[in-house]
């Protein structure tokens, strides 16, 4: 399990954590500002309200051939034609600002809010931060968050754009980009001895066809859907009423 430490903002006195991967909270976890994040456990727990998670998983652990059988047939051919034809560069970034500014202009882009840099800082020593370069520019950005002793890796952030996608031929470079970057990550954690991939969420028995557009995508790799819990502890619960109270 990781644990992560956020300074609220109000105060560097008072922390909060966010926890990934455990089992099952801590019955004293229920007392502090803990956020848990993909429990095993499912059923409701005294101290805290319980989130039902849905995500895909994939093992990654077994031969890359079968790796790729496993995805669906444009997914397989669009991978393919990616790594034979678009001339991308498989890259890892090492600075957590230069995936900050990247992210803020895609959110920009989609009109959605900019990232937390307190969060992203809090987080980077867990992170991994993966790109696909065309012609030296990031086509696509990947952010997991990473757990070596769970041997799991969880997809986070994605963030595209380039050059304000002007180009009709590049967008669609940009989404094959972004399937070959998903397939090159696996291989990528593979080798670095991680055995579980995780679509970081899935939503399960949407009616909205914008999201269930991205659980087609992420079916189109294959693996395996599984429910899991998130844990929001009493006392966080609590400050969160405060809060909403001003």
């Amino acid at each position: 399990m990781i644990s992560v430490e956020l300074p609220l903002k109000r105060t560097k006195l008072v922390q909060a954590y966010h926890r990934w991967f455990a089992d099952k909270p801590l019955a004293s976890d229920s007392y502090k500002l803990v956020y848990h994040y993909h429990c095993k456990h499912l059923g409701p727990l005294k101290g805290f309200t319980r989130e039902r998670k849905f995500t895909k998983l994939l093992d990654i652990s077994i031969d890359e051939d079968k790796l790729m059988a496993a995805f669906g047939k444009t997914t397989r051919y669009e991978v393919r034609r990616a790594g034979n034809s678009d001339e991308l560069q498989f890259g890892l970034v090492s600075n957590w600002e230069t995936f900050l500014k990247y992210y803020n202009g895609f959110a920009a882009l989609k009109e959605m809010p900019e990232m937390d840099p307190t969060i992203l800082r809090s987080y980077w020593p867990h992170c991994v931060v993966t790109e696909a370069c065309f012609e030296g520019q990031p086509l696509v950005m990947h952010t997991y968050v990473v757990d070596p002793v769970a041997s799991r890796i969880n997809l986070t952030y994605s963030a595209t754009h380039f050059r304000g996608e002007v180009d009709r031929e590049l967008r669609r470079k940009q989404g094959r980009a972004n399937r070959w970057l998903h397939h090159q990550d696996m291989l990528h954690f593979k080798r670095e001895g991680y055995a579980c991939y995780d679509f970081g969420g899935y939503a399960f028995e949407t009616t909205d066809k914008s999201l269930q557009a991205v659980n087609e995508f992420k079916d189109s790799f294959g693996g395996e859907l599984v429910e899991e819990s998130n844990y929001t502890s009493r006392a966080l619960g609590w400050l969160r009423w405060v809060k909403s109270l001003r």
